[in-house]
C-alpha cells in the first residue's frame, strides 16, 4: 500500500504541526527516526555487532529491516484520537469533526503506543504472520515486548504498563485502520518475507532473554534517533504525500547528513608513538612506559593504575585508550572526574592531544580559554534543536526534550567520541532516571576512564560497579586511577567489570606492591599485576607539621605570605572556607586572596579555576605566585595541576591528604618560585611541609574530639575513627612517597579493633551507614537482567537522580533585576549559555523555591524568565537579586514545617565570597 492511498486516513496525518498549521505526516517521522537509527547501525560495525547478539546469523539487509520496521513504531501512540484530539482545529480540517470529548488525552503517547502493541497489534501479528510462521513463538516468548518496550519508551523512560484499554483512547474504527494502514505501508519497505527470515533462524526463548538484555542500549538508540529525526534543519515538515519508497529515499539522505553534522561520530587514528601526543615529554615516566609497551589483546579489559601525584597517570591512561582504539577496541573514550572543578580543569589537557587520537577532522574544536573552552566544547555535541512551537501538545516533543537535556554540557559531552566529565554523567547511565538509556549508549564503545577513582563513597562505589558491568557487557575497556585505593575496594570493582563479562568473579589481588599496575583480560585465568618503578622526581618525603592550634596557622600562613610565597588552606566546609577568608580579607589585597569553592555560579566559577591555573599552574612564575592566598574547599584537592609553596590542610582522611599533599610543590622551581626546566638539582625551595590542623592528638580520645575542633566538617566525614588513625599516622612527623603509600592506606581503612573505644560509636555508625549507602546504591541501579521496562520501578527525573547520596541538592539560577527587567547574573556569557553559567547547587534545606513577588508586573517578569529556562524552572529555584547599596540581595523560600516552602530566607552574592545567607532581611 502506498502512502498515498494511507493519507486517505485522517489518523495518518499529524506527527507534528506548528502553531502556522503546518504539519508533517505521522508516516514521515516515523521514516525519519527509523531512516537515523539505520544510518546510526550503518554507521558503527560494533552497534551492529551488539544487535547481532539478538539477531545472529541475519545480513546487514535483514538487520536494517528489522531496525527501521520497529523503529517507524516508537510513535504509534500518535495515531491515537486522545493524543490528535490535543489539536481541535486539525480534527476538524483532517476528520471533518470534533474531537471526542470523551477520549481526552491522559495517557501519554508513549504509554498509549505501548497499549496499541499488547491489545491490538501483537495478536495481529500472530494472525497475520508478521514474522513467518514462527510468530506466535516469538510472540508469546516475550521477545518482541522487548523491541516496543524500547521504542514506544522514546521519552527518556519506559512506558507504563498496565494502564486500560486502548480503545478508552482510540477511535477503534478510525484509528484501528489508520495503523493497519501504517504497518502495511512498512510492509512495502520491510516485507514480510524478509522479517520471516530473520525470525525462522531464532530461537524464541534466547532472542527474548538477548532482546531483554539488548533493550537498554536500543532505548537509548530510538531517543537519539527521534531527537535528530526530529530536528527540522533535516527533516522539514511535509504534508505532500508521495510514494513511500520515495519519501523511505529522501529521509535515508537527510539521516546521513543529519548524523554526519551531530558530532557523534569519529574514526580512531592508527598507531602512534607516545611522542606523537606529548612532544614536551622527552623521557616517559615508569608509569607511562608500561602503557607503552604492555601487551593490548583484542579483547575487552579493565585496568587499574595506583601512583604517586605527578606520576603522570593522565598521560598514561590516554596513551592506554589510543592503543585499545587503534586495535578496534573502542570508538573514543569518557573521562569520569570527581568534581566539576576537575572536569574543567581536564579539558585543557586534553584538548592538546585530542586532534591526534582521530583521523582526519575531529568532530570537536576545543580551545584553550578555560570558559570558552567549555562553552565550545558544550556546542559542539547535536546541533540545537528549535522545540517545536506547538502550545497545544501537553506531552513535551522531542525537540523540547533535547532541548532541556543539552542545556548542561556535562551531558552533551558523555555522547562526544572525546568526553570529559563529571563521574555523576557515567553514574547516571544505570540509575533509574530519565534518559539514563542515552547516557549508557553514550558510553558504548568507549574507553571509561575514571579518574580519582579513591574518592567514590560506598555509595557512588556501587554505582560505579554496575556500570562497569554495564560497560563490560557491552564490549566495553575501563581505566581506572588512583593514587591511593584500599585493597577491599580494588576487587570489588575488578569483580564487577568481570560479572559483565559473564565470570562470576575476577581472581583474587595478591601484590601489594605500590606503585602498580592490575591488568585483567576477558576472563583470563589470573590478574596481571605488575610493580612500577618511581622516578626520581616524583620520589617525595613530606615533613608534617600537625597543630591543633588555630593562631599557629594563621602565623604561618601570613609568614609565607610575608617573603613573597604562595600558600594554600583547604578547608573541609564552604563555611570553614568563608571562616578562613574573613581572616585575611582586611589584611590582603584583593588580587592576593581568592576563594575557591562550589557555592558560585559557573560562570565565575571556571573564572576563578582559569585564574588559579593561571597563578599556580606549570606555566606559573614567581612574580604571578608571590604573596597570593589561595583559601579552597576539596576543590582543589583532586585532578588539578597547580602547585603551592606551602599547603595548610584541615585534617581529614589519609587519602584526602595524600591528594591535598600532591599540590604541595607539584613542579620543581627556584627559591623564588620559578619554573625550573631542568630539575636535576631537585626543587630549590626546601624540603616540603604540609601543616595539618585538627584537634589536639590524644591517645584516649574524647568521643567529640574531632567535632569540637572542627563542628562542620564532622558531617562531612563522618568516620572519626579514620581521623584519628589518620592523625596517628601522622605524628610519625613525615611521610615518604611512594614507600608509605600503601601501608598509610591500609592502616587507616583497615578493621574497628585499631580505633579507641570512644570513637567506636561514631565509626561504627559510619561503617553502618556504608553499608547502607551501599545497599541503597544495589536499589537504586537498573539490573542488566530485567531489561528496560517500568514494572513497578520509580524513574527519576534527571534532574533529580540521586548520583551522590547526602544532603538533596537543588539548582539555583541567580538573575539580577536591572530597571523592570530580569538577566541572567553572568549576563555576558554567550546568549544561549548565559542561564547555565548563572547557576550553582545548594542544599534544599536552605533553599526550595522562588520567591513570589507581590508586585504583579514584577511577578509576570520573573515567570516570564521562567520560560526562557531550559527546564522552564521545573526542577530549579530562581533567585532574583537586587542591587542595595553596592550589594546584591535577594530572598527565596526555606522548607518549613512538614518539609514545605514557607520561610523567607535571605540570600547575598558576594564577588568574591560566593552566595552567602544573610542574617537579617536583605535592605
Amino acid at each position: 500500500m502506498h502512502e498515498q492511498e494511507s493519507c486517505s486516513t485522517p489518523g495518518a496525518y499529524w506527527g507534528k504541526a506548528d502553531n502556522s498549521g503546518a504539519y508533517h505526516l505521522l508516516h514521515y517521522h516515523a521514516l525519519d527516526v527509523a531512516a537515523v537509527g539505520v544510518a546510526l547501525l550503518r554507521q558503527s560495525a560494533s552497534l551492529q555487532q551488539l544487535f547481532r547478539k539478538a539477531l545472529p546469523d541475519c545480513t546487514s539487509e535483514a538487520l536494517e529491516g528489522w531496525v527501521t520496521f520497529f523503529l517507524a513504531l516508537h510513535d504509534l501512540g500518535k495515531f491515537s484520537e486522545a493524543f490528535q484530539s490535543q489539536r481541535a482545529d486539525l480534527m476538524q480540517l483532517l476528520r471533518g469533526r470534533a474531537p471526542d470529548p470523551g477520549k481526552p488525552y491522559t495517557l501519554r503517547h508513549d504509554t498509549l503506543g505501548w497499549l496499541l502493541w499488547k491489545q491490538r497489534l501483537e495478536e495481529q501479528a500472530i494472525d497475520e504472520g508478521w514474522f513467518g510462521p514462527d510468530s506466535c513463538d516469538l510472540v508469546e516468548s516475550g521477545g518482541l515486548d522487548w523491541w516496543m518496550k524500547a521504542c514506544t519508551g522514546h521519552h527518556g523512560t519506559p512506558p507504563e504498563l498496565g494502564r486500560g484499554d486502548w480503545k478508552q483512547h482510540c477511535n477503534a474504527r478510525e484509528d484501528g485502520i489508520a495503523v493497519d494502514q501504517f504497518i502495511g505501508s512498512l510492509f512495502i519497505l520491510v516485507p514480510r518475507k524478509l522479517l520471516a527470515e530473520i525470525a525462522s533462524q531464532l530461537e524464541a526463548e534466547t532472542f527474548a532473554q538477548a532482546s531483554q538484555t539488548l533493550s537498554w542500549w536500543l532505548a537509548g538508540v530510538v531517543v537519539l534517533a527521534d531527537w535528530l529525526g526530529s530536528n527540522q534543519s533535516y527533516f522539514p515538515y511535509c504534508a505532500t504525500p508521495m510514494p513511500i519508497e520515495e519519501y523511505w529515499g529522501h529521509a535515508q539522505t537527510r539521516a546521513s547528513l543529519a548524523l554526519a553534522a551531530s558530532g557523534l561520530t569519529s574514526r580512531p587514528s592508527g598507531a602512534r608513538e607516545f611522542s606523537d601526543f606529548f612532544p614536551g615529554i622527552t623521557q616517559p615516566s615508569p608509569l607511562q612506559a608500561w602503557a607503552i609497551n604492555v601487551p593490548v589483546l583484542s579483547e575487552p579489559q579493565v585496568h587499574l593504575l595506583e601512583d604517586v601525584t605527578g606520576a603522570g597517570k593522565t598521560e598514561a591512561a590516554m596513551m592506554l585508550a589510543h592503543r585499545l582504539m587503534a586495535v578496534g577496541l573502542a570508538d573514543g573514550f569518557f573521562i569520569a572526574l570527581p568534581t566539576m572543578a576537575t572536569a574543567n580543569a581536564m579539558y585543557g589537557r586534553i584538548a592538546e592531544v585530542y586532534q591526534q587520537l582521530f583521523a582526519g577532522d575531529a568532530s570537536l574544536v576545543l580551545s584553550h580559554g578555560q570558559s570558552r573552552l567549555v562553552e565550545e566544547f558544550a556546542t559542539s555535541i547535536l546541533p540545537a534543536i528549535d522545540p517545536e512551537a506547538d502550545g497545544h501538545q501537553l506531552d513535551e516533543t522531542a525537540g523540547a526534550r533535547c532541548a532541556v537535556w543539552l542545556a548542561e554540557h556535562g551531558k552533551r559531552s558523555l555522547l562526544s567520541p572525546a568526553g570529559v566529565g563529571t563521574i555523576d554523567q557515567a553514574l547516571l547511565a544505570v540509575l533509574t532516571s530519565k534518559h539514563q538509556c542515552l547516557r549508557l549508549l553514550g558510553l558504548f564503545r568507549k574507553v571509561l576512564v575514571v579518574d580519582e577513582v579513591h574518592a567514590c563513597d560506598a555509595y557512588m562505589q556501587r554505582v560505579l560497579e554496575t556500570v562497569l558491568t554495564f560497560h563490560a557487557f557491552a564490549g566495553g575497556s575501563a581505566i581506572l586511577l588512583s593514587a591511593t585505593l584500599p585493597e577491599r575496594m580494588k576487587q570489588s570493582l575488578l569483580d564487577a567489570f568481570a560479572r559483565g563479562r559473564g565470570c562470576p568473579s575476577a581472581p583474587q589481588l595478591s601484590i601489594d606492591a605500590f606503585p602498580l599496575a592490575t591488568s585483567w583480560r576477558d576472563c583470563a585465568a589470573r590478574l596481571d599485576e605488575t610493580p612500577i618503578a618511581t622516578r626520581d622526581a616524583v620520589k617525595r618525603r613530606l615533613e608534617v607539621r600537625y597543630v591543633s592550634d588555630e593562631s599557629q596557622v594563621l602565623s604561618v600562613i601570613r609568614e609565607t605570605l610575608a617573603v613573597g610565597r604562595c600558600v594554600c588552606w583547604m578547608r573541609n566546609t564552604v563555611a570553614d572556607a568563608l571562616v578562613a577568608h574573613a581572616h585575611f580579607r582586611d589584611e590582603l589585597p584583593p588580587e592576593n586572596l581568592i576563594l575557591f569553592h562550589a557555592r558560585f555560579t559557573l560562570g565565575d566559577r571556571l573564572a576563578t579555576e582559569e585564574q588559579v591555573l593561571s597563578h599556580f599552574g606549570k606555566g606559573s612564575d614567581a612574580q604571578m605566585r608571590a604573596g597570593k592566598l589561595v583559601i579552597a574547599t576539596q576543590v582543589a584537592e583532586q585532578s588539578l595541576d597547580a602547585d603551592w609553596d606551602l599547603v595548610v590542610s584541615d585534617l581529614a582522611p589519609i587519602d584526602r591528604l595524600i591528594q591535598r599533599a600532591g599540590r604541595l610543590q607539584r613542579h620543581p622551581r627556584d627559591l623564588a618560585g620559578n619554573r625550573l626546566m631542568d630539575a636535576a638539582g631537585g626543587d630549590q625551595r626546601g624540603a616540603p611541609c604540609l601543616w595539618v590542623f585538627g584537634p589536639e592528638w590524644v591517645e584516649s580520645p574524647a568521643e567529640d574530639w574531632y567535632k569540637r575542633t572542627l563542628p562542620r566538617a564532622a558531617r562531612v566525614y563522618p568516620h572519626h575513627g579514620q581521623l584519628w588513625l589518620t592523625a596517628q599516622v601522622l605524628q610519625q612527623g613525615q611521610i615518604a612517597l611512594p614507600d608509605d603509600a600503601r601501608f598509610l592506606v591500609e592502616s587507616v581503612f583497615g578493621d574497628l579493633g585499631d580505633i579507641p573505644e570512644a570513637l567506636l560509636a561514631s565509626s561504627g555508625a559510619a561503617e553502618g551507614r556504608a553499608l547502607a549507602d551501599r545497599s541503597e546504591g544495589q536499589q537504586n541501579t537498573i539490573k542488566l537482567s530485567s531489561g528496560y521496562t517500568a514494572d513497578g520501578t520509580e524513574w527519576w527525573s534527571d534532574a533529580r537522580a540521586p548520583s551522590r547520596l547526602g544532603e538533596a541538592t537543588v539548582n539555583v539560577i541567580l538573575a539580577r533585576w536591572v530597571d523592570d527587567t530580569l538577566e541572567p547574573w553572568n549576563h555576558h556569557a554567550e546568549r544561549r549559555h548565559a542561564w547555565a553559567y548563572s547557576s550553582l547547587r545548594m542544599a534544599e534545606r536552605q533553599i526550595c523555591a522562588r520567591w513570589v513577588e507581590t508586585d504583579p508586573d514584577r511577578e509576570s517578569v520573573v515567570l516570564a524568565a521562567l520560560e526562557t529556562l531550559p527546564d522552564k524552572g521545573k526542577w530549579s529555584v530562581l533567585l532574583a537579586l537586587e542591587e542595595q547599596a553596592g550589594r546584591w540581595v535577594g530572598r527565596a523560600l526555606a522548607p518549613g514545617k512538614d518539609n514545605q516552602a514557607s520561610r523567607p530566607v535571605f540570600w547575598r552574592y558576594d564577588f568574591e565570597a560566593g552566595l552567602i545567607r544573610e542574617k537579617t532581611p536583605a535592605g
